[in-house]
């Protein structure tokens, strides 16, 4: 009688565990990594409480430009400085996260944004690695402190909830060791997030680049913004002068 009565309790003790999980990601996704949830497609957020489709209303259309070849090409830059990285921390992948542009073995690498396809792996070219893609905002996220390199491809001073964001991310990258940050020249919002961060303050330059990417045949569009105005790109690699392991930049 008292093994039923055992099994039974540890039996009920576990549908109420699987019911609270399940509510606390509002039944649209499940608990992985420290409580974080990896929601279902078509969801986004902490709890998984926010539709994909009403984020995509308020942005009007889509930016399908992004996933041409000449804008990949700036993720493929980053890939190479990020080599030597352990654990990654991305935002803003959208369509076109790091992940599939690395090359190297690295210990973690998380992708941040609303867009992103949610995504999870234990393993990543070949080696062990925690490969996670997350459908939700930055400021959801909350950082285990081991992460070393940061990339944010498409810099603005507002985040996907258009809440400023530049002067609290300001204090976060300060944990980093590496940065690979990109953003439109011509866009003032960009610009302006990349002078709220105040860099130089911490960090030095490892490499700037300019690219143009305006002369290109971009297909069809229809229902997509035009690239005009996000096609001058400036990307920045910086390490932080008083936290870079020198591994982070060694050669392959």
């Amino acid at each position: 009688a008292s093994l039923w009565r055992f099994l039974c309790f540890a039996t009920l003790l576990h549908l109420h565990q699987c019911d609270k999980a399940g509510n606390e990601c509002n039944g649209r996704g499940r608990k992985i990594d420290n409580g974080v949830c990896l929601c279902e497609r078509g969801f986004y957020g902490s709890t998984c409480s926010k539709l994909l489709e009403n984020w995509k209303t308020m942005h009007k259309f889509e930016h399908n430009f992004y996933e041409h070849d000449s804008f990949k090409s700036r993720y493929i830059l980053a890939s190479y400085y990020l080599r030597s990285c352990q654990h990654i921390v991305e935002v803003g992948g959208y369509r076109t996260p790091i992940t599939g542009f690395l090359k190297s073995t690295h210990q973690s690498v998380v992708v941040i944004d609303p867009y992103v396809v949610p995504f999870m792996n234990d393993t990543l070219n070949g080696a062990p690695c925690s490969v996670r893609h997350l459908p939700m905002l930055f400021n959801e996220y909350k950082l285990s402190g081991n992460e070393d390199c940061f990339v944010f491809m498409g810099l603005d001073y507002y985040d996907d909830g258009n809440e400023p964001m530049c002067e609290t991310l300001r204090h976060t990258l300060k944990q980093f060791d590496l940065l690979v940050l990109d953003y439109a020249a011509k866009y003032p919002t960009g610009a302006a997030c990349f002078r709220a961060l105040e860099l130089p303050a911490s960090f030095d330059l490892v490499t700037s680049l300019h690219l143009d990417l305006a002369h290109n045949q971009w297909g069809d569009l229809r229902g997509s913004w035009q690239p005009t105005g996000l096609t001058d790109r400036l990307l920045y690699v910086l390490k932080n002068r008083n936290r870079t392991n020198p591994a982070s930049l060694s050669a392959p």
